[in-house]
């Protein structure tokens, strides 16, 4: 069972990778990978423009905004998308995290919930992005 359990970890470090250089490749500032503060964690924080979802360009809104991003994987036979798991508790758990994560770092910057889907293909990855996927808004 451990076996697996790596390979689980490393598949989502893989992701995570991938996502981590296209945010950057995009404009946005990675800040913190797996932030980790009691049960709560976020795969990645970025500090940046606002991406559109149509070839994630940066929209041309000059305001900077705290990105929390979640990051799902999955292979390319998967029926359901990746980007498409991530459900209700899922979100409340994010919320939560990065209301955390803004206090401890007393940010001043409006915040938005990002969804990257990475899904195995044989080309490679085909990546989804859904930009300020879910609110609140704050």
């Amino acid at each position: 069972m451990e076996g697996k359990t790596k390979t689980t970890v490393e598949k989502g470090r893989r992701a995570e990778d991938i996502a981590a250089a296209w945010l950057s490749a995009r404009g946005l500032r990675i800040l913190e990978r797996n932030f980790r503060l009691n049960h709560l964690e976020v795969d990645i924080i970025a500090e940046g423009p606002m991406l559109s979802a149509e070839e994630a360009l940066p929209s041309f809104d000059s305001r900077r905004f705290l990105h929390i991003v979640e990051v799902r994987s999955r292979a390319g036979d998967s029926p359901v998308a990746p980007e498409l798991t991530v459900d209700g508790k899922k979100r409340k758990h994010l919320i939560n995290a990065a209301d955390a994560y803004v206090k401890s770092r007393n940010i001043h910057l409006e915040t938005v919930f990002d969804i990257l889907g990475i899904e195995k293909t044989a080309s490679g990855e085909r990546i989804t992005f859904l930009p300020d996927a879910f609110g609140p808004h704050w």
